[in-house]
């Protein structure tokens, strides 16, 4: 789903936490810039010091970038923890270069058997989460231009299965399964 880069591309990862997937998408050659509304994350991302990233505290719903400064715009388990997902969402839109960006979402999928056990346990951080189905992502993202939404993460539920876990992501996908953990989703502008 994350486009290669052209030279100098600038993504923006929202939710950074504490920089996991900025260092994975500055590996993949983009100028990162990484926010995140709990200032203990930011110091935490821009202590890891990641070549090409760079951490600011901001709130999802309120993005402090001018409209069209990143080619990419990618949330990636983040959805789910703020008040308003549309807000942010829009948010992002409108900071993705037009036309032609990527606006990339990961969520975790409200029909995951995993995930429902999450939920029901009301355990933090999982308690307060919204999760999505597959649909909600598809419906969310159309309204930008064209998307593509898939749902991987068929995770088996008995540990001893676990050195299987390929051959389970291959049926869950063939299948079409809409249970994986998690629904990636990317629409270009």
């Amino acid at each position: 789903m994350l486009p290669r880069p052209a030279h100098g591309a600038r993504l923006l990862d929202v939710g950074c936490g504490t920089g996991h997937w900025s260092a994975f998408f500055a590996a993949r050659g983009y100028a990162v810039t990484g926010v995140d509304i709990v200032p203990a994350m930011i110091a935490v991302a821009r202590g890891k010091r990641i070549p090409r990233a760079s951490f600011r505290v901001a709130d999802a719903q309120a993005l402090p970038f001018s409209d069209n400064a990143f080619q990419v715009s990618a949330a990636v388990a983040t959805l789910e923890f703020v008040r308003d997902a549309e807000a942010a969402l829009g948010e992002m839109v409108r900071c993705t270069e037009q036309p032609g960006g990527s606006v990339i979402v990961g969520v975790l999928n409200a029909l995951a058997p995993m995930n429902a056990r999450r939920k029901a346990e009301r355990k933090p951080p999982y308690a307060e989460a919204r999760f999505f189905a597959p649909s909600e992502v598809t419906t969310m993202l159309a309204r930008y231009g064209k998307s593509i939404v898939t749902v991987a993460a068929f995770i088996p539920r008995v540990s001893a299965m676990l050195p299987f876990a390929r051959l389970t992501e291959f049926f869950g996908r063939l299948l079409r399964s809409e249970r994986g953990a998690f629904i990636l989703g990317r629409v270009t502008l």
